[in-house]
């Protein structure tokens, strides 16, 4: 067992959490203060006798917070942030008459006039998100939206707490800032939004260090990512904590491992580029796909490691099937020895995490975090997240796990994915040749997307869409209800035609700036808005009628197309075909970097 140290641990994030833009932190990918802490990690890999340290360069829209507040009529101010790639106001920012819109779906709007005012917006559900909003409010030419989180909202549920997030916002959006929930009262008349957070594009950059293996080959992988929202101590200066002090241990101990291991601090996690509905995982995804393709056939495994060592919370590996019971060995042999004293579970791979970008472009990769719901939904990207909640005996613990992990090249065992493909239908080929070419060939052919961007197979979505379809078909009474749950269209309800045509429209492989989204390849479903507004009976809709039959069955006729699309691919996969690994496309880069 190799010897962590809680000291060191806390200086890495202690010294990441000083990094910041603003009063209450930021370092976003492509600023300052991301040069700052790529600085700090290179030197420290350097320092700790690493070879081959480089830092690798990515093209980014850098977004620099500088200072964010509203201004009322007597004068004083309410503190604010904002998200990820919004448009600034400027230092002079933008005035207008305040006008109170709920949660900002188009019926409320409907009741309104927002042009020319400042829209302050209640988020009261997680899946109408502020860029759908935003991109309303837009097109009926309000000047700014301030946004907060009323009591039961999915975030930001902590008392006073401050909120951000990656913008994922469209170009027609406006200025936007974020304040407490308990500033909402003071907001009244006319109020000043100032937003000064220049974006242009700029360059990030991704930190290599490598300890030299006894094999020649592509490396095993350990990473974290070091840009963050506010002070970012645990979300996710810990995982780059985790990654340092694993290099600090190893070469301490004086271990030479089998295979080399990469020691790797990622850019853009959080947010990389605008006008993006794929805007995170940036970094990530940029140097699996662009900087080290020999990664993704050849190495062994991925470690991703974000937010851990919150006290008193358990510790989540979301694992693909294939190493399972790998995992079970080693979290068993873990709590034995004392390293997992609050207990552990496992999870599937989200999107939510640089897991993704690895794991579906062939590499046996897991995530670790001591992440929960409620941190989600109470301190998650607020001013809350400091070094204050992080235990750092704990996280010691936790990298000693990490360590064994890296040193245990992994067993991939296919019998549970054989099992789930059996259940849809699917006979993988029976076991035989390169496991490692086998895993690459199931990773990136049934690995995919649903229309809220959670990781499902590639024809579940896709699948449930053309059964909804035929329900509706069928059972004409209840067809308003099944059409909504058709893709992406239950936004229907709260975007009007042109704002759902927009969001439509850059989500899928086809779609510009899909960035890593083209490999989830996901469906958003055929667009329904005439024909829910028509069952709805909406002013200036068509009425129902024989039309609205033969435009459902043309919508059926192309989803079971694309259904068999789907499950022709995710059959070839399963029988060993490796489909080829999509490159960055021009439309993936901001402007200065597509040369």
């Amino acid at each position: 067992m190799i010897e962590t140290s809680p000291d060191y641990l806390r200086h890495v994030v202690e010294r990441l959490e000083s990094l910041g833009s603003h009063p209450q932190g930021f370092r976003v990918a492509g600023t300052s203060e991301e040069r700052q802490a790529v600085d700090f990690i290179a030197g420290e890999l350097r320092s700790l006798g690493l070879v081959n340290v480089v830092e690798e360069p990515v093209p980014v829209d850098g977004w620099r917070l500088e200072e964010a507040y509203v201004e009322l009529g007597d004068g004083s101010r309410v503190e604010a942030a904002s998200f990820g790639g919004v448009p600034e106001t400027g230092a002079k920012g933008v005035e207008g008459e305040l006008v109170r819109v709920g949660r900002g779906g188009r019926k409320e709007l409907d009741r309104l006039d927002v042009a020319g005012k400042v829209a302050l917006v209640e988020w009261q559900v997680a899946r109408l998100w502020p860029y759908h909003v935003g991109l309303e409010l837009g097109l009926r030419g309000a000047k700014a939206m301030v946004l907060y989180a009323p009591e039961g909202g999915p975030f930001y549920q902590a008392p006073g707490a401050i909120g951000t997030f990656d913008g994922i916002w469209h170009a027609d959006g406006p200025p936007c800032v974020t304040i407490r929930r308990e500033d909402a009262p003071r907001l009244d008349g006319r109020a000043r939004v100032v937003l000064r957070a220049p974006c242009r594009p700029s360059t990030g950059w991704n930190v290599v260090g490598e300890l030299p293996g006894r094999r020649r080959g592509a490396p095993t992988i350990v990473a974290g990512h070091h840009d963050g929202w506010f002070r970012a101590a645990f979300d996710d200066a810990t995982g780059v904590a985790v990654t340092l002090e694993l290099a600090r241990a190893f070469t301490e101990a004086g271990i030479r491992p089998s295979r080399t291991i990469a020691f790797v601090s990622h850019t853009a996690e959080e947010y990389g580029i605008a006008e993006s509905a794929y805007d995170w995982c940036y970094g990530a995804w940029y140097q699996v796909v662009a900087e080290h393709r020999e990664w993704t056939t050849g190495s062994p495994f991925y470690l991703n490691v974000e937010g851990s060592g919150s006290r008193g919370d358990p510790f989540t590996l979301d694992v693909p099937p294939e190493l399972t019971g790998w995992i079970r060995r080693h979290c068993r042999a873990a709590e034995r020895d004392g390293l997992l004293p609050h207990g552990w579970r496992l999870d599937r791979p989200t999107t939510w995490t640089e897991v993704w970008p690895f794991l579906v472009s062939g590499i046996p990769a897991i995530n670790v975090s001591t992440f929960t719901d409620e941190f989600e939904r109470t301190g998650y990207h607020t001013q809350y997240d400091t070094a204050d909640t992080v235990d750092f005996g704990y996280l010691a613990k936790l990298t000693g796990l990490c360590g064994r992990l890296l040193l245990d090249e992994p067993v991939l065992d296919f019998a549970p994915r054989a099992r789930e493909l059996a259940r849809l239908g699917i006979r993988p080929e029976e076991p035989s040749g390169d496991p490692r070419r086998r895993f690459t060939a199931l990773a990136r052919g049934l690995h995919g997307l649903d229309a809220v961007d959670a990781p499902r197979y590639p024809h579940e979505q896709t699948a449930a869409d053309v059964e909804h379809l035929e329900q509706a078909l069928e059972d004409p009474a209840k067809a308003e209800r099944h059409l909504a749950r058709v893709g992406i269209n239950w936004l229907c309800a709260d975007l009007s035609h042109t704002a759902f045509r927009i969001e439509r429209g850059r989500r899928g492989r086809h779609a510009r700036r899909a960035c890593w989204g083209v490999q989830g390849d996901a469906d958003p479903g055929p667009d329904l808005w005439r024909e829910l507004a028509s069952l709805r009976g909406e002013p200036g809709a068509r009425p129902p009628g024989p039309w609205l039959d033969r435009s459902l069955r043309r919508h059926l006729v192309r989803s079971r197309r694309e259904l068999e699309r789907r499950l022709d691919r995710m059959a070839a996969a399963a029988g060993g075909r490796v489909f080829p690994l999509a490159r960055p496309r021009p439309a993936d880069l901001p402007v200065e970097n597509r040369g």
